[in-house]
């Protein structure tokens, strides 16, 4: 074979390797020698090759692997008020039964009962706990404040005020609250002002009468509130402290348990 030929020949072979090779080359690059030619005569090529590709793909990996190993450890957050029952291992939100809570917490926070949830229907409900006149204009400024939090974080509204939340966005958004760790510590967290609220004696405690209060601001009737308090009321004292009621109320997301009496918290369960 000619020289011309041979240097043609692995001009070539060059060209067709450096398209399998190129591509893979990126960051640092090594260079491997290779002969191509005949017996009359051959050409050396040094052609770039990577081992950055095998290490990104190695570090990605283990990137991936911290990812899973970290929503693992968020997922099994040694939180009191997680329930026995769920699908999922590690996973709040996956029975029929916690679905079914959210449901009703759904159409109970539909206020104008149109099968949509929207920031209208939430400042329904702050005007009638408004109203009832327990609320200082500071505590009224944060009970809007926790209020639009639950709007924007819990329902995903995105500080929209114009969008519309369904049943299936609404349990989509809270399955993704209940299991991220940040969003779970403050599931609920206008319970306080909702206690402060119908507290009318400021005792600290509410009776099954400021209980009703409570139900009849949500649209709900007292024999719901009297079935209801009847079961959250575990030790049978006629009264629920403040942090038996917001504990309640919180563990009415979070407990997949079918036995906690907190699944009444927000009245009867929907069919």
């Amino acid at each position: 074979m000619s020289l011309s030929r041979c240097v043609t020949s692995a001009l070539r072979t060059r060209h067709a390797l450096q398209r399998l090779v190129y591509p893979m080359a990126v960051l640092t690059r090594e260079f491997v020698k290779l002969q191509v030619g005949g017996d009359d005569g051959h050409v050396d090529l040094c052609l770039p090759v990577a081992k950055s590709e095998v290490w990104t793909v190695r570090e990605y990996s283990k990137r991936a692997s911290a990812r899973s190993h970290a929503k693992s450890d968020s997922s099994s957050d040694s939180d009191s008020d997680r329930g026995s029952g769920s699908g999922k291992r590690g996973m709040t939100g996956q029975t029929p039964f916690w679905r079914q809570k959210m449901r009703t917490h759904h159409s109970l926070i539909d206020v104008n009962k149109d099968g949509v949830v929207s920031w209208d229907d939430f400042e329904a409900l702050i005007s009638r706990f408004k109203q009832l006149g327990h609320l200082s204009p500071e505590e009224v400024s944060k009970f809007t404040d926790a209020i639009r939090h639950v709007w924007e974080e819990e329902w995903g509204a995105s500080g929209d005020p114009y969008v519309f939340i369904g049943q299936e966005q609404f349990l989509m958004q809270m399955e993704h609250v209940v299991n991220t760790k940040d969003l779970r510590k403050k599931v609920a967290s206008p319970l306080v002002y909702f206690f402060k609220a119908v507290d009318t004696d400021g005792s600290g405690e509410i009776s099954i009468e400021e209980f009703e209060v409570f139900y009849t601001c949500l649209g709900l009737t007292e024999e719901d509130a009297a079935q209801s308090f009847a079961a959250i009321d575990k030790n049978g004292d006629g009264k629920l402290s403040r942090k038996e009621f917001v504990k309640l109320g919180r563990e009415f997301f979070l407990s997949e348990d079918e036995t906690q009496p907190s699944k009444l918290f927000w009245g009867p369960l929907s069919d």
